[in-house]
């Protein structure tokens, strides 16, 4: 009978990595965040536990960067012309994303205190780049002149995950497309009507 997990091996580099961040993802998804352990995920991707310590120093790390990665794979960037749309698309996409098992881990683990310096360099990292990543919708739109030119990107970002973490992850209620573009058509009639009357005319 073959054995559950392939022996440890001699792969190095991104093969590790690749190797340790699936492993790390599957085993969230079958265990949750308790289960999630380094020896497990070592034994599952086949390399060394102390390889995996090496790398990423802490646990957290590692589940941070194994998140990290599934969420980029999972959110792309719309980019249909219409900010309606792609805020739609977006939002839709990580409130499915929310409702797994690897989406709740990472909406947890981005809650925890952070235990050490390089943890908490990753966390403000993770954060930056998700602003950054969905701002880049918002500032299209600005650009297009659909939204004000003094429009808080980072506060709209907010009221629509905020909302969102709260439907999802606190009430356990679904966020299919529909519930997602009233909420978007809300937030943007909010925005919109900040706009001096001067700049609307």
């Amino acid at each position: 009978m073959a054995p559950p997990h392939p022996a440890p091996s001699h792969r190095r580099g991104a093969a590790v990595r690749q190797a340790v961040l699936e492993a790390t993802t599957e085993l969230l998804a079958a265990e949750g965040l308790a289960g999630a352990r380094v020896a497990d995920i070592a034994a599952r991707a086949g390399v060394h536990e102390t390889s995996v310590y090496r790398r990423w120093g802490t646990r957290n790390a590692l589940i941070l960067e194994a998140l990290s990665d599934r969420l980029d794979a999972e959110l792309p960037r719309p980019d249909t012309g219409s900010i309606r749309e792609d805020l739609t698309a977006f939002f839709t996409d990580l409130a499915a994303f929310l409702a797994t098992p690897t989406g709740r881990a990472l909406a947890r683990i981005t809650l925890v205190q952070p235990d050490d310096t390089r943890f908490e360099e990753l966390l403000q990292q993770f954060r930056a780049a998700r602003l950054d990543r969905a701002g880049e919708v918002i500032h299209r739109g600005i650009d297009r002149g659909e939204l004000p030119r003094e429009t808080d990107a980072e506060l709209l970002l907010e009221a629509l995950t905020g909302s969102l973490h709260f439907r999802v992850l606190e009430r356990n209620q679904p966020a299919d497309r529909d519930y997602v573009r009233r909420l978007v058509d809300l937030l943007l009639a909010g925005v919109r009507s900040t706009t001096p009357p001067a700049e609307r005319a």
